[in-house]
């Protein structure tokens, strides 16, 4: 599915970046993972070519321009062609409009909104010299839908919408397709660690705010961008595909007492 393609993932080192680097190379993609730990990184390079995979760890941390640059001219040594970006990197900000201050603010929209500008400003051109290819940028429901406490990484997954639809529109006459997925409360160990500080809120409560009373993994979202990175999706783009198990959709209200 993904033979001869070659695929960088920032965030690869845990989580949805991890589950995404590993399901591309089982397909047969030259997965470069991205990360801002490079023992993470090196670590899913490694899982990777010990399956059987072709797979390379560059470190970076995506909120610096400066960084990334050098990131890709790593990149740049270990491969001449890109057909696939997927920008997952992301942090948590969960604050209000008075409580967070400009150092949340400017991390949040610097790791979770520039970064993934900056990574597509310097994979465009190494996608468009390889024949054309696929942006995948991972969003969220906070993007389509606010709740409470959760400034600014609600307004960063909302530019993050905003970013696909631009990038989608400019090189979509290169041969760029540009889509989002915006995942639900995902199963991941960011996630796990904020369940783990937030002791009044349960993976049961969590579960109760969906049809699909199913837990989320990274597999889940990494599977959609399967699908939005191959040609099984050649006609989609400007898109935002929903993996929340109909966490969107649903009304929740609670019975009165």
């Amino acid at each position: 599915m993904l033979k001869n393609k070659t695929a960088l993932i920032t965030g690869g080192g845990s989580g949805i970046g991890r589950a995404t680097a590993l399901e591309f190379a089982k397909y047969g993609a030259f997965s470069i993972i991205l990360d801002q730990n490079p023992e993470a990184a090196a670590k899913v390079a490694r899982e990777i070519e010990q399956a059987g995979g072709k797979a390379a760890g560059v470190s970076a941390d995506v909120a610096s321009s400066e960084k990334l640059s050098a990131a890709f001219d790593e990149v740049r040594c270990h491969t001449s062609e890109l057909h696939i970006l997927v920008n997952s990197a992301g942090i948590y900000v969960f604050k209000n409009a008075t409580t967070a201050d400009e150092t949340d603010w400017d991390r949040c929209l610097d790791v979770d909104l520039k970064g993934a500008w900056v990574c597509a400003k310097h994979a465009l051109p190494m996608m468009i010299a390889s024949g054309g290819g696929s942006i995948v940028n991972i969003a969220s429901t906070h993007a389509v839908r606010a709740q409470g406490n959760s400034f600014p990484y609600g307004v960063a997954k909302g530019g993050m919408l905003s970013l696909t639809q631009n990038l989608a529109v400019d090189f979509g006459p290169k041969g760029i397709r540009v889509n989002s997925i915006s995942p639900g409360l995902v199963f991941s160990p960011m996630t796990l660690d904020y369940l783990e500080e937030n002791k009044k809120l349960s993976a049961g409560q969590i579960l109760a705010l969906q049809p699909l009373p199913v837990k989320i993994l990274p597999e889940d979202v990494a599977n959609a961008a399967l699908f939005l990175a191959s040609d099984m999706s050649r006609c989609i783009t400007g898109a935002n595909l929903l993996v929340d198990a109909g966490r969107t959709i649903y009304l929740s209200v609670k019975n009165a007492d």
